[in-house]
């Protein structure tokens, strides 16, 4: 067996742990974790480990759509210089991509030597459906320039992850992330980061998972600060609504609910979801069912890591000893309608379908248009779609937290794109690459289809250095939210705090 088998390989390779291995980066700075040694590189003077061994395969064997479990220990140095896998997922023009080998870390740190630095654990979004802690948006070089360590972590998405399933462990993709936090807090001080000031930091499908393990009793001990970047914070079953969308998807796959039917499909078969997804949601009443976010892959109540709603714990009180912050971008729904010119095909019959569905009152619309928020049902649909499922759940955590006694801290992303002609504005993502300071990177399509050619530098150290200012301080240097005020810093290419900047939105679309 081969080093590279070590990296990408099987369960076998894995267990391997009494052969040794001799890293290809005989230079490289060496870290030993609690199972064993690993070498990384050092680029651009910072010290990077790509796909440090973390978990089992968990699409293997006896892991498939079990609890996680740690790699055993093994002998001699270990090459952390390449990504691992990704979780399972749709990919491109592939029927899938991932699987395998991807419960692994990447890390970018000061250097090793170093010691007491805070931690800084990226969450990945991609709805629930995809998972990359790879992407090269995520990464942490600047971070660690400026003193941060920076982790990234995987988890299983779709299926193997959010599906109610008879005998398999509630909420695995949860578990993951909670697996992740755990190796950070008993591995981290190697890499120079303080285990005592790690904050955890998720966007898209990565925050709305983040305001749930912040609600929870189980993930006490486990961060101590929270950065929470356009939520769908409202997105999560109840026990009754996940049992209705588990047994609809297997008789859609033809098996019964247990985990040996589900770990017996094939990869092909699993990933028709995408069929079963597509005729649901032609389904007037599943709609309803599901109050227009038709998303199936969601966090459920499960009576051990969710008990209720997560806005409704934070609350009652379970975040008060944290310090978050929490935002969204300003037109979140057009990078879903521009990109693809649904924008110019949507009608008013179709955002009266989804006012219905959502429950908002039936003139919403109307008032939408008459205060300024578009002119034609693509726009009115957009932003209708960007409050009810980011801008306004991300208001209602500041506001359950505020409720608490808890600290807050509210932003909003105002920059507009010069993308698609202008018409992309300041859409879902599109201030990622500013807050990580890769705006500039031209590898990566989803920089280049949604910044342009030429995005501010001021923006990037603005919101740049307000994350490192929390993750190092808790504080990301503006007025603390409260209910009156609403003190919110609005970046842009000259930032500024501005007050209640969600208010026409909040007034006009009642969420509870």
């Amino acid at each position: 067996m081969n080093r590279r088998q070590f990296l990408y390989g099987s369960a076998a390779a894995v267990l391997a742990g009494a052969m040794p291995f001799h890293a290809f980066a005989s230079e490289g700075p060496v870290v030993k974790t609690t199972k064993g040694s690993v070498r990384g590189l050092v680029m651009d003077g910072v010290h990077v480990f790509r796909g440090v061994p973390c978990g089992m395969p968990p699409y293997e064997g006896k892991y498939r759509l079990a609890l996680p479990e740690f790699v055993p220990a093994w002998n001699g140095v270990v090459d952390a210089v390449k990504p691992g896998n990704i979780p399972l997922q749709p990919g491109g023009k592939q029927k899938f991509i991932g699987g395998g080998d991807c419960l692994r870390v990447n890390i970018w740190t000061p250097a090793p030597g170093k010691t007491k630095c805070p931690v800084l654990v990226y969450i990945p979004g991609g709805a629930n459906t995809r998972c990359d802690n790879n992407d090269v948006r995520f990464d942490g070089t600047s971070f660690a320039q400026d003193g941060i360590v920076l982790v990234t972590i995987n988890y299983r998405v779709n299926v193997d992850g959010f599906i109610k399933i008879r005998g398999v462990p509630t909420n695995l993709a949860l578990r993951d992330m909670i697996f992740g936090l755990r190796w950070v807090q008993d591995n981290i001080a190697a890499f120079g980061g303080d285990p005592d000031n790690v904050t955890v930091y998720g966007q898209s499908a990565g925050g709305t998972q983040v305001t749930a393990l912040i609600s929870s009793s189980v993930t006490k001990g486990l961060f101590h600060k929270a950065i929470i970047q356009s939520p769908t914070a409202l997105a999560q079953h109840t026990p009754e609504i996940a049992s209705v969308i588990a047994k609809a998807l297997f008789e859609f796959y033809g098996i019964e609910d247990s985990r040996e039917a589900v770990a017996g499909l094939s990869t092909e078969k699993l990933f028709t979801f995408t069929d079963f997804i597509a005729a649901q949601n032609k389904k007037r009443e599943w709609r309803h069912l599901l109050r227009g976010n038709t998303s199936i892959f969601k966090p459920y109540f499960d009576g051990d890591i969710l008990m209720k709603r997560p806005v409704d714990a934070i609350a009652d009180g379970a975040a008060r000893g944290l310090n978050v912050l929490v935002g969204s971008t300003e037109d979140e729904w057009r990078l879903y309608t521009v990109q693809n010119g649904s924008i110019d095909t949507i009608t008013e019959a179709m955002v009266a379908d989804f006012v219905e569905s959502a429950g908002f009152p039936s003139d919403i619309a109307d008032r939408y248009l008459k205060a300024g928020r578009g002119n034609t049902p693509g726009d009115i649909f957009s932003s209708l779609e960007s409050d009810y499922m980011f801008r306004l759940p991300a208001n209602k955590v500041l506001e359950s937290q505020k409720t608490a006694g808890g600290k807050a801290w509210a932003y909003t992303f105002a920059w507009k794109s010069p993308c698609y002609d202008g018409r992309l504005g300041a859409a879902h993502g599109v201030d990622v690459p500013f807050v990580f300071k890769t705006h500039h990177r031209r590898d990566s399509a989803r920089v280049r289809n949604t910044l342009g050619t030429n995005p501010p530098d001021s923006l990037a150290e603005a919101m740049h250095s307000a994350w490192v200012r929390f993750a190092s301080t808790g504080n990301p240097g503006w007025t603390p939210f409260d209910l009156d005020r609403r003190m919110t810093m609005r970046f842009d290419v000259e930032s500024r705090e501005v007050a209640d900047p969600w208010k026409t939105e909040r007034e006009n679309m009642p969420l509870k």
